[in-house]
Parts: C-alpha cells; sequence; structure tokens
C-alpha cells in the first residue's frame, strides 16, 4: 500500500506544484489513480480473455464504466478522502519522479500490446473461410443494361 500511497502523493503534489491547483484537487487525484487501476485491472482481464482462461462477460464498453465507478468510490473514500498518503512524509525526488513515468509507460506499453492481440484475434474470427470458388451470376440490373443496348 505503500506504493500506492507514494502514487497518491505524486499525484497530489503534480498539481499542488506545476499547476497550481487547489479546488477539486482530491477528486483529481482519484479520478487519475482510478484511471490507472482501471486500465492494469482491464488489461489483466483482456490478456486472461484473450488466453482463453474464462470468457468475455463484459458484453459492452458501457459496462466498463460500472467497475471503473465502484473502484473510483473505493478509492476515494478509502485512501484519498482522509488525505492518509500525505502522513507518510514522502520527498518528492527524482527517483520516484522517474519510477512513477516508468509506472504510466508501462501501463500503457502494456495495454497497446494487449489491445493490438484481442484486435488480431477478433480479425481472424471475422474473417470468412472460403472453401471453394462460388462462380457469381450476373445481377439482373445487368441484364436488363444488355437488354437495353441491344434493343436500342
Amino acid at each position: 500500500m505503500r506504493i500506492y500511497n507514494y502514487l497518491l502523493f505524486r499525484i497530489y503534489r503534480f498539481y499542488t506544484d506545476t499547476i497550481k491547483e487547489e479546488t477539486g484537487l482530491l477528486m483529481t487525484v482519484a479520478s487519475l489513480s482510478t484511471l490507472f487501476l482501471s486500465f492494469n485491472i482491464y488489461t489483466i482481464y483482456s490478456f486472461l480473455t484473450y488466453k482463453g482462461l474464462f470468457n468475455d462477460i463484459i458484453p459492452g464498453k458501457y459496462y466498463v464504466l460500472i467497475p471503473m465507478a465502484i473502484i473510483w468510490l473505493l478509492n476515494y473514500f478509502i485512501f484519498v478522502r482522509g488525505e492518509q498518503f500525505l502522513e507518510y512524509n514522502f520527498k518528492k525526488d527524482v527517483k520516484g519522479g522517474i519510477l512513477i513515468v516508468l509506472y504510466i509507460l508501462i501501463t500503457a506499453v502494456s495495454f497497446i500490446i494487449v489491445a493490438n492481440f484481442n484486435r488480431e484475434k477478433i480479425f481472424k474470427h471475422q474473417q470468412p473461410e472460403v472453401t471453394e470458388q462460388v462462380e457469381q451470376r450476373q445481377s439482373l440490373e445487368g441484364k436488363v443494361r444488355k437488354w437495353w443496348r441491344d434493343t436500342f
């Protein structure tokens, strides 16, 4: 939990130091950390679905928002609202900043890689398998045009 509290601390300090934002800061910290957690959870879920360990249980894109809202509520009320992450007396240093940036990059890259795996799987399922060549018949419009040219 100390690592997660450090992530919350760094998000908080980013907004207080760089952007000089003071209003709604805890909501923003909860939202960004929820976004990162949701990407991580959805990436793991998508990878396990791709490997066939269980069936896809999310029928549409709107069903992703419900767990995200639950994570946001838990995140806000358990970790962020009481500002417990500020009680650890973390120091803002370069090593921690590099670790946070590395975490964000790993999250983004892994999400993109798993999305490409799933996209490839979906593309393979959508392609029809051609077993024999079927001769196409001439359309009625083609017959009418030919008749029109030959007659007039």
